[in-house]
């Protein structure tokens, strides 16, 4: 891009949604082999964005809002898969408290948004990212933001990777492309970058497990959180029978789900009274 004076983002409906439409256009001219658009993707993005704006934008503002919109729809994937979380099917999407939602969207203002409804160009970033290789950005652990360790075409050099998979059972395969001459078959071990980069390959498994499970664990720990604060607004007290049953039914998350399908304390406080009285009749 030639050098010019870039216009402050201002990602609105509009220019979200032009951004989300050249991102797709880009995937299906092949240029998001890695899970990462390349240069010549960004290049034609800059223009393509001009182009239908009128803005001018930097690659750099660019790849940020690639990465936030990533952000974004990881974490939508995430709550709608997580347990002791209601639904609301009017707005099509979770229902959880005020104090829920303050801590897991700190710092992300876009992610309050989907406490009143799906993300925004919700099929395009489901092109954008569904299909994309791991990268350690898609992680998602409540309270912390999206990771940083896109591997990009500027990041792989001159190595001559051609493929980066990670196999879901925990094979890595580094693939490298036949560019480099037949009479120097120790180039690649020579250049620091294959180190590096199957460093990152080798890593990322682990930590992909390690975030799968601190997020499931920090969830559960949120979701009996909640309900055990219902309870007690509910009128169940702390030693109460009601209050105790509640300790004991909680654990389990399908008994979570639904007390929080109740929407009044009463209900909420009668549930639990009905649980007593059936298991004093057994």
């Amino acid at each position: 891009m030639e050098d010019f004076v870039p216009d402050k983002a201002n990602w609105d409906a509009f220019h979200n949604r032009v951004f989300c439409e050249i991102c797709v256009e880009e995937i299906d001219a092949g240029n998001r082999p890695l899970g990462s658009i390349t240069s010549k993707g960004y290049k034609n993005l800059y223009e393509k964005f001009f182009s239908r704006t009128g803005r001018k934008h930097t690659k750099l503002q660019l790849k940020n809002r690639w990465d936030a919109l990533k952000g974004l729809y990881n974490f939508w994937l995430t709550i709608n898969k997580a347990t002791g979380l209601g639904w609301d099917s009017a707005k099509g999407t979770v229902v959880a408290s005020d104090s829920w939602w303050k801590e897991n969207t700190k710092g992300h203002a876009e992610w309050k948004k989907l406490r009143n409804g799906p993300p925004e160009n919700l099929s395009e970033l489901e092109r954008m990212f569904d299909n994309s290789h791991v990268d350690g950005s898609s992680s998602y652990v409540p309270g912390e933001g999206v990771g940083a360790n896109v591997i990009n075409e500027e990041q792989l050099g001159d190595v001559g990777v051609e493929e980066i998979n990670i196999n879901r059972k925990g094979a890595n395969m580094l693939k490298r492309s036949a560019s480099v001459n037949n009479d120097s078959p120790k180039k690649y071990r020579k250049n620091p970058m294959v180190k590096i980069m199957k460093g990152i390959m080798e890593n990322m498994q682990s930590s992909s497990a390690v975030t799968n499970k601190v997020l499931q664990g920090e969830m559960r720990s949120e979701s009996i959180k909640e309900v055990m604060r219902l309870t007690v607004e509910s009128g169940a007290i702390e030693g109460s029978d009601e209050h105790f049953m509640a300790t004991k039914l909680f654990v389990k998350a399908e008994n979570r789900d639904m007390f929080l399908t109740l929407t009044t304390k009463e209900g909420r406080l009668n549930w639990l009274k009905r649980w007593c009285d059936e298991k004093k009749k057994e």
